[in-house]
């Protein structure tokens, strides 16, 4: 479990958060399903983490109360190559999917897929295309 919040707290989500606002509180959960970190930070902001080493399941998820200071993308192939090196999982970061962001009313997810350990990353945005959240997942 220490293990997990330091690769986190190292990691480029929670310093971009880190840089905008202090870590207000942090939860960490353990069950049949694997380790659960929940940062919220000073501004609103959420970064949730879990792993199911079972199944190699990792899930980075961020939401944002105020706007993202640099490029979503840019943001994610970092994240991408903390988690698989410097050659990633293989995200075509030119091709992506626009689909309707869960039950957000207007917002949206533009999904990038990768070839490795079915890696995704995703971009939420509001109605009005503001960066709202970020995402990146694998299971191998």
């Amino acid at each position: 479990m220490s293990a997990l919040r330091s690769t986190v707290e190292k990691g480029p989500l929670y310093t971009i958060l880190t840089t905008t606002a202090p870590v207000a509180s942090c939860r960490i959960g353990l069950d049949s399903s694997g380790i659960a970190l929940e940062y919220t930070f000073g501004n609103g902001s959420s970064l949730n983490v879990k792993r199911d080493a079972r199944i190699e399941y990792n899930n980075q998820e961020v939401r944002l109360a105020s706007p993202l200071a640099e490029d979503a993308v840019a943001v994610l192939t970092r994240v991408e190559q903390s988690a698989f090196g410097p050659g990633g999982c293989d995200i075509d970061w030119g091709k992506a999917e626009t689909q309707p962001a869960g039950n957000t009313s207007g917002s949206t997810e533009t999904i990038y897929r990768g070839d490795t350990c079915n890696c995704q990353a995703r971009v939420r945005k509001d109605p009005a295309g503001r960066v709202v959240g970020l995402v990146f997942r694998s299971a191998c």
